[in-house]
């Protein structure tokens, strides 16, 4: 961990008011930070950092960034003065990261992100000590916390990247320094702030910026547009992978979709090439997982190729990858009427279509629920994105599509499926009393999903937790 001394030096500031204080951590919220934790006041949209300045130090932080002198007072010690915290925090963790001669993954891309890092962190900690990032700590905030985090002992990294606008994932990763990367698809995703989905995929491959040329890449062969900006990033060694049998070097078949108990297929690496050595063993091999859907398919090829790319044996591979759904990410959980997936970590158009796909292939349930919030962040298309659903809806057997928000009540307008019965509600309530009435005693299967601002896990807790009322 940085002392204080360290951290004037990285970025750049001017200390004042020198106590010796061990700094056990970094904290950018009041709220949790803990006694000797360094405080980073950051900006914000309805407030700002410097404001909370006292309460820091009054809960034992061990010192401070601050903009100028203007916030000084006799009780506070330990003060860098630097002229943006959020290029400090950034800089900061540059430094630290500069400290570790280790393998560090970093992934990103439009979905699948989290899911992936979780994947390839739990095959890496069958053979060391590894640090992750945690949940989804991937903004210019998150990232850099995650990394300072990172003890000495630490044997592999791993970390995700986000992008919400122009140039945050070059930024991120030259703060990170990936040794090996990930980019797990393209979409619409934060569209809003982007023209074309091709605009997405030369951002998404911005991860080069932080790495040494020649370093590996794994990328999603599925995604033609992906594989087409790729061309235009020389000096990199792209490897390809996917859930589709194509000309891939890492690629599955036999694939068995076991409802809500997970995946199972054939990893074929190197098109059938014989093993390497005793070391990795074969590389064409059984992986099973407690994953659910197509696109887990493609997320456990990807993490399972990343991951024998750096050396790591298809034992430990096969271990790894036997992980449980993440919450709120086609999660099952059982309730009284069946069963409920909650997939309400957030949306958009490929993941919400691979949610409808993976319902469609389960056919144990009486009656099949889609619960639906807006998908946000979409630009001008939104309105179409959300109409293009229908035929994925039909397609899954949806019985009952309830939807809320402004953007579903088009697609429920439009919806033209003989077989769903789709209903538009302005309120949670209206909503939560419909399902209450039609769940009955049902084996249902119902799909909750929708934008992390419309907080559908409250459909979610209202089934599981028995606060419907249900006699």
């Amino acid at each position: 961990m940085f002392n204080i001394e360290d951290l004037t030096e990285a970025t750049g500031g001017k200390l004042i008011d020198f106590v010796p204080r061990e700094i056990e951590g970094f904290s950018i919220d009041t709220r949790n930070l803990t006694e000797g934790e360094f405080f980073i006041p950051l900006p914000g949209s309805r407030t700002d950092g410097h404001k909370f300045l006292e309460e820091a130090f009054e809960k034992g932080a061990s010192g401070a960034f601050i903009r100028s002198r203007d916030y000084v007072e006799p009780e506070f010690f330990n003060l860098v003065i630097v002229d943006d915290t959020e290029a400090a925090l950034l800089n900061a963790a540059k430094r630290y990261r500069s400290r570790f001669d280790v393998p560090v993954a970093g992934v990103t891309g439009s979905w699948g992100k989290t899911t992936t890092k979780e994947l390839i962190a739990s095959i890496l900690s069958k053979s060391g000590k590894v640090h992750k990032s945690p949940g989804n700590y991937n903004t210019e905030y998150g990232l850099p916390l995650s990394l300072l985090e990172m003890k000495r002992d630490v044997d592999y990294g791993v970390f995700e990247l986000g992008l919400q606008y122009p140039g945050d994932v070059g930024r991120l990763s030259e703060v990170l320094s990936p040794t090996i990367g990930l980019i797990t698809g393209v979409g619409k995703v934060h569209a809003e702030h982007f023209q074309s989905i091709r605009e997405i995929a030369e951002e998404k491959l911005k991860l080069t910026e932080g790495m040494e040329p020649g370093s590996k890449i794994l990328i999603n062969g599925d995604s033609e547009t992906l594989l087409a900006g790729a061309k235009d990033v020389p000096d990199y060694e792209f490897i390809e992978y996917g859930a589709k049998e194509t000309e891939k070097k890492y690629t599955a078949r036999d694939i068995m979709i076991r409802g809500t108990d997970g995946v199972a297929f054939q990893l074929n690496s190197g098109r059938n090439r014989p093993a390497l050595d005793d070391k990795l063993g074969d590389l064409n091999f059984r992986l099973e997982s407690g994953l659910n859907s197509r696109a887990n398919v493609s997320n456990i090829v990807g993490a399972s190729a990343l991951a024998l790319e750096m050396g790591i044996s298809s034992t430990d591979v096969k271990k790894g990858v036997n992980i449980n759904p993440l919450p709120q990410r086609l999660d099952p959980i059982e309730f009284s009427g069946g069963k409920v997936i909650d997939d309400t970590y957030n949306a958009n158009p490929a993941a919400t279509i691979n949610a409808l796909e993976f319902i469609g292939e389960i056919e144990s349930a009486e009656r099949k629920f889609f619960v639906f919030g807006d998908m946000k962040e979409l630009g001008k298309n939104a309105l179409d994105d959300h109409k293009e659903l229908a035929s994925y809806i039909k397609e899954a057997g949806i019985n009952y599509l309830l939807a809320i928000g402004e953007l579903t009540e088009a697609l429920v307008k439009d919806l033209d499926v003989k077989s769903t019965q789709a209903e538009w509600f302005e309120s949670r309530d209206g909503l939560k009393r419909r399902l209450n009435k039609l769940i009955g005693k049902y084996d249902n299967l119902v799909l909750v999903k929708g934008s992390r601002s419309m907080e559908m896990e409250y459909f979610v807790s209202f089934l599981t937790e028995g606060k419907n009322n249900r006699s």
